[in-house]
């Protein structure tokens, strides 16, 4: 049997929704008076689509900054906003010349206070990612590192990975994303701010959603098993899907999302990062949730005797199927489209596994003879 899992963002969904909330995420945090309420902007809940492309531009340089985390693999944007926003804030706290020793530096607001009229120098971020190596796995170590030598101190837990900082830079996210009505139902946590709409109802698909379901159901004609692994939480997963009808298409247990990885992450005896590059979402896809193989997702053991595609739109993505013996297609309609060709071929993908869209992945698995009958007409 083939079985096909896709990625979602830059496949099926445009990234971008998701890049301009985690740059006013990171604004957010910079810039409201709950956080550390920096004097240069004034912080709102509603912009127009201008003043959002201002913000993202700012802070993440033309996305060059975005760019190099798609290099380096790491594919989530929680992630991306927390080593944005953490490296200006290290920034701020050294040319304001706080001594943060016995500082906690996680108190957003209280240091706020402290740094009076500092400006983000958002330069900073991509100087600091553009040391040579850099690969999600070694990366938070190294932003840690960072904080240890600019700060001179010693204890930066502040800075850790789903830390204090990083979990209010999650929470934002969301917040945003899903709109001040929403937000409890995926945090748990009431809205700080009342009166934002959300960007989930807002979202572009790449193709349209008729002619993607017509595909995906032609695969499953066609005896192809098919599923999803995705960076997205699960409700913002589900939402997009359920209303085109996807749900009709993929079963439950056949989609894993952010949620399932952060789960899986506070599960005694794991203690890693989940998240990809980490195969463990398309892993959990391929056993279909079933616990008996937790531990073999976790571990990164593929144990099926199946041919098994994975479909994305990234480094991370092509990470994820090496490292489970998985073949690739490179879908072209991610962040920088066409531009993604050089890194893609510099990681041996062959062309002809290279996607203008994710339409064209049926064309892809026949010319390959990947174990797919052809459509009859």
């Amino acid at each position: 049997m083939t079985v096909v899992l896709f990625d979602v963002d830059g496949v099926f969904l445009s990234e971008e929704r998701c890049f301009d909330v985690s740059a006013l995420a990171v604004h957010e945090m910079l810039y409201s008076p709950r956080y550390l309420n920096l004097d240069q902007q004034e912080f709102k809940t509603d912009y127009n689509d201008h003043q959002i492309k201002q913000i993202r531009n700012e802070i993440f340089i033309d996305d060059a900054v975005l760019s190099r985390f798609k290099q380096m693999g790491l594919n989530s944007n929680w992630d991306m906003l927390f080593i944005t926003f953490s490296i200006v804030y290290i920034d701020l706290i050294e040319k304001a010349g706080i001594n943060p020793s016995n500082i906690d530096l996680a108190d957003l607001q209280g240091m706020g206070e402290m740094l009076g009229s500092e400006r983000p120098d958002y330069s900073k971020v991509l100087a600091f990612l553009q040391k040579e190596g850099f690969k999600k796995e070694t990366i938070f170590d190294a932003l840690q590192e960072y904080a240890k030598e600019h700060l001179g101190v010693e204890d930066v837990s502040a800075f850790g990975m789903s830390g204090s900082i990083w979990r209010t830079g999650q929470y934002k996210y969301q917040e945003w994303y899903l709109g001040s009505r929403d937000v409890k139902t995926s945090t748990g946590i009431e809205a700080e701010e009342m009166d934002k709409t959300g960007f989930i109802h807002d979202e572009e698909w790449i193709v349209p959603p008729e002619d993607l379901r017509g595909m995906l159901n032609r695969l499953l004609e066609a005896g192809v098993e098919i599923g999803v692994a995705t960076g997205r939480p699960r409700q913002e997963t589900l939402i997009p899907f359920n209303q085109e009808r996807l749900m009709d298409i993929f079963r439950s247990n056949k989609i894993s999302t952010a949620s399932e990885v952060l789960a899986a992450e506070t599960v005694e005896g794991v203690g890693i990062s989940l998240a990809k590059p980490h195969p463990y979402s398309y892993l959990w896809t391929l056993y279909g949730h079933d616990e008996n193989h937790f531990f073999d997702a976790v571990n990164k053991k593929n144990n099926v005797d199946d041919t098994v595609i994975i479909v994305g739109d990234s480094v991370a993505d092509y990470y994820c199927a090496e490292a489970i013996g998985a073949e690739f297609i490179a879908t072209l309609t991610g962040l920088t489209g066409r531009e993604v060709i050089p890194t893609f071929e510099a990681l041996n993908v062959d062309e002809a596994q290279m996607a203008e869209t994710v339409l064209d992945v049926e064309e892809i698995i026949l010319k390959r003879g990947w174990d797919i009958k052809a459509p009859e007409h």
